[in-house]
């Protein structure tokens, strides 16, 4: 199954697997975006985790064992973008710092015989930074 830019987003939630592109048949490209807790539960650590294939594109997404994911994580060159955990925005292998927060406004194109409509919407935002400079604002 493909999308626009390689294989679409696999949904398997209710479904617990190894992690791994299934395109490629490796987990030797997986680059984890984000992990997510799941609810109590016996047995073995499970979370939910999002990841992507830099080889093919593919985006994934489902219940995996924690230790997989950690053995993942372990490899330091899966840690070069940005990485979502328990809420929190990692860059550079590190937890980004709130910066402050802003107000951005949006508005989109109106048929030009309703211009009384044209106000937008406002959306609270706070400010992410890496020590490396990046940034990340994400609404409110």
């Amino acid at each position: 199954m493909y999308g626009i830019s390689g294989p679409s987003l696999h949904r398997l939630t209710q479904e617990t697997r190894a992690l791994g592109c299934l395109h490629c048949g490796s987990n030797e490209y997986v680059a984890i975006e984000s992990i997510e807790s799941l609810p109590p539960h016996p047995g073995e650590l499970h979370v939910e985790v999002e990841y992507a294939c830099r080889h093919c594109q593919g985006s994934y997404q489902h219940r995996a064992r924690f230790r997989d994911v950690a053995a993942i994580l372990n490899r330091t060159k899966t840690l070069d973008g940005l990485f979502r955990f328990a809420g929190e925005y990692f860059h550079c292998g590190e937890a980004m710092r709130v910066e402050g927060t802003g107000v951005r406004n949006i508005h989109a194109p109106l048929p030009a015989r309703e211009p009384e409509l044209d106000d937008g919407v406002s959306v609270g935002t706070r400010v992410l930074r890496c020590r490396c400079g990046f940034r990340l604002e994400l609404p409110n």
